[in-house]
């Protein structure tokens, strides 16, 4: 009976969810015409969601990124889809690193910019 209960505290406890890698190929982009795609979302994973989900949101993300961008202005993005981003210490140059939650779902990816 202990042995029961215990084994469904630790399915019931979602704090446990392993990060899910979820590919993110299509959300790359070249610096010029037919050069190689070094450029957007990079390293997505999801916590407590579906990889759709996630694909979506930094889809979302990145689409409002550049908008600013276009419009002139470097803002990043705070929320989108429901999701709150919050900008992570970079690890690489040129790269925000993002963290979106919305409930128990989170969505981590780095987001590489060109500077030319």
């Amino acid at each position: 009976m202990l042995v029961a209960v215990a084994a469904l505290l630790v399915v019931a406890t979602p704090a446990h969810a392993a990060a899910r890698s979820c590919k993110a190929g299509d959300l790359h982009y070249p610096f010029q015409p037919g050069g190689p795609k070094t450029f957007g979302v990079f390293k997505l994973t999801v916590t407590g969601g579906s990889c759709a989900k996630a694909h979506r949101v930094a889809r979302s993300w990145m689409a409002e990124f550049e908008l600013n961008l276009l419009l002139g202005k470097v803002k990043l993005p705070r929320k989108v889809a429901g999701f709150s981003f919050k900008s992570l210490p970079p690890d690489a140059a040129q790269t925000y690193r993002e963290r979106g939650r919305r409930g128990a779902t989170t969505i981590r990816f780095d987001y590489r910019v060109p500077n030319g």
